[in-house]
């Protein structure tokens, strides 16, 4: 991948990652429900770093298996416009190939910050 098309790649990322955020704060259960909470965060943590991440499609290959293992343990049930960018965000993390599945094992958002 090109500088370009990386620098794209995560443009795109952020403006999608950028959008789920707001979508999830905006939600009636977002105070009351912790696991909303923590996916935020992480959210937020990956849109500070993912501009200096060497594998970005990784990052985001983790962001979404987080996103996904949160909803059962939460019981987080995500409307189509927010499953919809969720998808986005999982046809980007996608680039990572095989290797984002080995290295997309990230059980906490604790594991998002040490990065």
């Amino acid at each position: 991948m090109s500088k370009i098309e990386k620098q794209e790649f995560i443009d795109n990322c952020k403006m999608t990652i950028n959008s789920l955020y707001e979508l999830i704060v905006k939600r009636d259960d977002y105070k009351t429900n912790t696991g909303l909470q923590d996916i935020t965060d992480v959210l937020s943590q990956v849109d500070k770093t993912i501009d200096g991440s060497k594998y970005p499609e990784r990052l985001i290959s983790k962001l979404v298996s987080y996103i996904y293992s949160m909803g059962p343990a939460h019981k987080i049930f995500f409307p189509k416009d927010q499953e919809a960018l969720i998808n986005k965000l999982g046809v980007f993390g996608q680039k990572a190939g095989n290797a984002g599945l080995y290295y997309a094992s990230f059980d906490t958002k604790a594991d998002f910050f040490k990065i």
